[in-house]
């Protein structure tokens, strides 16, 4: 039985212009490398190997560190394995390396290198600048990711810090340039294996990935919309346990993200810094799953509700609350700089007399918390705080109005520190915000720069005298179209805690970063299989399989399962209109415990014969 998901309910084919598809050249490595989470001496690595036919063991891979492209100066390599256990998915930690270096990376597996890819380490010392671009909110089904392609055309940033929403849980949804696949809302840990494999076969995410070293948070659409410790708005219990589905989220997230454990003990745990020598100190924050609690309301309320100044109410929780403020309080770094989810500033209207919370989702919802922050900055006298932010979908400048007087929007007095939340790389604008243009900034006057509907990133230079935020956004995400221009820029001055208006955007010196490597080459129609099978879901088997495959044109193929002594169990027919991925069910009840032969054919004379297993 063969059937696609199509709106939750409907079962049919479905292709769609906006499919993703496969570089044939790169192969086993189809889904590029990318690295993260660098330190002074290591950087992790990571790929997918798709295994050939009849695999069913472990993968050898070899990895690779060099001072060049061309892999003559080696200085860190090894060995490792990797299996239907996590996907396929390699990640390891290169130890070994020299602080502030740019490197070359590679893997090899199945007698082929993967695409090479750049990363570096952070600097010891006194370093006179760091540049980061900070990005959020990439949804898939809203547009293209020509904010990554752009990130790559400028090659002026050491890091980029994706605070969330790397990728969305929804299923289709109508008329979006493109749709997500698996197309439903995914649940089970196949079904968030399938859609970072879906994500990451996009070809602007895999060259930004390729390029820079990535510090990354989840938000909640990791997860599910709105989400917090113990459930979220989208999750019923028809879907099954939240802790279920928050696990296979995690498992995912570890395999397919170039990031590090902190805790072995704790998946969960996320929250960590990074060092750039003296100048600036990067906390990453986890404000959604570690210990949220329910948020209050998702309608406007109240801002004189006594329930936002419950002390036993949280956003952060006890441990990573005290981790955050002993960090600041002892950092020897310029710079504090602050990557977290949702929006610290208070965002605030007063209709009729009544001053109300448009969104508790955000740092409003968990006032108490937020002002404890506050006041523990002021009395230690801790300078020098910025904070980064996504989740919201546009662009905003802000001062922190949470000092001991009143604020002063003239002089910035009263305010403790600054906030730069960064647009979505293409998720739509929140309705909420619709239609309330200039009443923002009139009734939030710490609110300095807003920008309610473009896309793109924010780009952070930071050197010891001021950290400036620079706002790109992208032409359109309706299109695979490159191309950017500039909004805003607003910068804070080392030992003031409120935002000035820039005269125009940083730029960094000439030859800043060595070149990037190349865009890939797509393969040609011509050329390789007509049919590559990318992944079997779950593996080992079950009572249903999923296939996700690539067709490199419109074909027709038909799906056979045998047992090991070569007796037909199944066999089936289908169709793929266009080229792209493709995703099947099939039902595997018939099919006996243990091993068990899946065939492919397009009538043509060609065939690959795969061995699963069935549990």
């Amino acid at each position: 039985m063969w059937r696609l998901w199509i709106a939750g309910l409907v079962w049919a084919q479905m292709t769609s212009p906006g499919r993703a598809f496969v570089r044939m050249t790169q192969a086993p490595f189809v889904h590029g490398v990318a690295s993260g989470d660098p330190l002074q001496d290591r950087v992790v690595l990571w790929t997918r190997v798709t295994p050939p036919q009849n695999w069913t063991q472990p993968i050898s891979v070899r990895w690779e560190v060099a001072e060049d492209r061309n892999f003559s100066r080696i200085i860190a390599s090894g060995n490792t394995t990797t299996d239907a256990s996590r996907d396929y998915t390699v990640k390891v930690d290169a130890t070994g390396l020299v602080a502030g270096r740019w490197y070359y990376y590679r893997f090899q597996a199945l007698d082929a290198y993967s695409p090479v890819g750049r990363t570096r380490t952070l600097p010891d010392g006194n370093p006179s600048r760091l540049r980061l671009a900070i990005l959020s909110c990439s949804d898939y089904q809203a547009g293209f990711f020509n904010a990554y392609e752009n990130l790559c055309l400028r090659n002026d940033i050491d890091l980029i810090l994706h605070l969330g929403d790397y990728i969305y849980e929804y299923g289709p949804q109508n008329n979006r340039p493109r749709q997500s696949e698996p197309p439903r809302e995914i649940v089970t840990l196949s079904d968030y294996r399938i859609r970072y494999s879906h994500y990451r076969l996009d070809s602007s995410l895999q060259w930004v990935h390729q390029n820079f070293p990535f510090i990354t948070i989840w938000d909640d659409h990791e997860l599910a919309n709105n989400a917090w410790r113990e459930g979220a708005e989208n999750h019923s219990p028809s879907e099954g346990s939240f802790a279920g589905r928050r696990a296979a989220m995690l498992r995912a997230y570890h395999e397919w993200m170039p990031f590090r454990m902190q805790d072995p003990s704790d998946s969960l745990r996320i929250w960590r810094q990074f060092r750039w020598g003296n100048l600036a100190e990067i906390f990453m924050l986890d404000t959604r799953h570690y210990a949220r609690d329910s948020q209050l309301s998702r309608l406007p309320l109240n801002a004189n509700d006594p329930r936002l100044n419950d002390p036993n109410r949280t956003l952060l929780g006890t441990a990573q609350r005290e981790w955050l403020l002993q960090g600041l309080k002892t950092s020897p770094a310029t710079w504090k700089l602050i990557g977290q989810q949702v929006m610290i500033a208070p965002l605030r209207f007063t209709p009729f007399g009544t001053t109300l919370i448009l969104n508790p989702d955000q740092w409003d919802g968990y006032a108490y918390e937020r002002r404890r922050i506050m006041d523990t900055i002021l009395s230690n006298n801790i300078q020098n705080i910025a904070f980064f932010t996504g989740d919201i979908h546009t662009s905003w400048g802000n001062d922190l109005p949470f000092g001991s007087g009143s604020y002063d929007p003239n002089t910035g007095a009263g305010s403790v520190a600054v906030e730069f939340v960064t647009p979505s790389i293409t998720a739509l604008n929140p309705d909420f915000l619709s239609g309330l243009g200039g009443s923002v900034q009139s009734q939030n006057r710490h609110v300095k720069y807003l920008n309610l509907s473009d896309h793109g990133y924010v780009l952070i230079d930071v050197t010891p005298n001021r950290v400036q935020g620079d706002w790109y956004f992208v032409q359109t995400v309706s299109q695979p179209q490159p191309g950017e221009r500039a909004g805003e820029s607003w910068y804070v001055q080392q030992g003031e805690r409120f935002l000035r208006r820039a005269s125009a955007p940083t730029s960094a010196p000439p030859n800043y970063n060595p070149p990037v490597i190349p865009r890939g080459f797509t393969a040609s129609l011509s050329q390789g299989h007509p049919v590559y099978l990318l992944g079997v879901y779950p593996n080992p088997v079950q009572n249903e399989v999923i296939l996700q495959i690539y067709t490199r044109a419109a074909t027709s193929l038909s799906v056979k399962l045998y047992t090991l002594a070569g007796s037909l169990i199944t066999s089936e027919q289908f169709s793929a209109e266009e080229l792209g991925t493709h995703y099947y069910f099939v039902s595997t009840e018939k099919v006996p415990v243990g091993l068990f032969l899946l065939v492919l054919e397009d009538g043509r004379g060609w065939r690959q014969t795969y061995k699963l297993v069935k549990e």
